[in-house]
């Protein structure tokens, strides 16, 4: 009886099996270049700046909130077969804030303190697609890796000459090696549109920072590494 039920699943399982592969030849004959963007939520996990971040050092709920931002993604995938796929990712992150006025560091300065973060990412892409059972969804996994920058512009109270609180502004840049993981499930509408959604760890250390002319290496390096979210649309050529 166990035997017969085993067998049962097994050609079960094989049918839908080839009834999705077929189902994939077929979108591959038809569908090979696939254009998508999408727009989300994105969380930095990295824990605390680098030393160089003065506003974020010295106000630990400022840099909390400047973990939180917006993100925009393009990719492009070319399907050489029908469940794998090749192209290029690009993605860009950005948050800011300005410190509250009541903020010890703030104290009868006159001066709004705030941050201005953005990073982008650009790099080719591998992806697999999974077979699935029906014609609507596709479910797929991308990997990805390139090159990442970081820019991220600082006005933080300073003293004059004259002893007097002055806003000081400072702009600071670096750039590292960054890769990526992120999977999704897209819903077609036709053969040429769909919607999805999409989540992903993407991510690099960034070890030198310049400031104005200056390059410096931190102490502490600045993690980039974030969780991101988003929905959006695909075309399908």
């Amino acid at each position: 009886m166990k035997l017969s039920r085993i067998l049962l699943f097994t050609f079960l399982f094989s049918s839908l099996m080839v009834n999705a592969q077929e189902k994939q030849e077929k979108q591959f004959t038809t569908n090979r270049h696939n254009f998508s963007m999408d727009l989300g939520y994105s969380f930095r996990l990295s824990a605390e700046p680098n030393e160089l971040f003065h506003n974020q050092t010295s106000n630990s709920n400022h840099y909390s909130k400047l973990r939180n931002g917006f993100q925009i993604n393009f990719a492009y995938d070319y399907i050489f077969k029908p469940s794998l796929a090749f192209g290029f990712k690009t993605s860009a992150f950005t948050s800011g804030n300005a410190l509250s006025s009541d903020a010890n560091l703030l104290a009868n300065s006159g001066v709004e303190a705030k941050d201005d973060m953005y990073i982008f990412y650009v790099g080719p892409s591998f992806k697999y697609i999974f077979p699935t059972f029906s014609d609507r969804y596709n479910f797929y996994a991308r990997a990805t890796i390139g090159y990442m920058s970081l820019r991220n512009s600082e006005i933080k109270v300073g003293i004059s000459p004259t002893l007097t609180t002055v806003a000081k502004s400072s702009v600071y840049t670096g750039h590292n090696f960054g890769w990526g993981l992120d999977g999704g499930i897209d819903y077609s509408i036709n053969d040429f549109l769909s919607v999805g959604f999409n989540a992903g760890l993407l991510g690099a250390n960034i070890n030198k920072l310049t400031v104005g002319e200056d390059k410096q290496t931190l102490n502490h390096s600045e993690s980039l590494y974030r969780l991101d979210f988003s929905v959006g649309v695909r075309i399908k050529l």
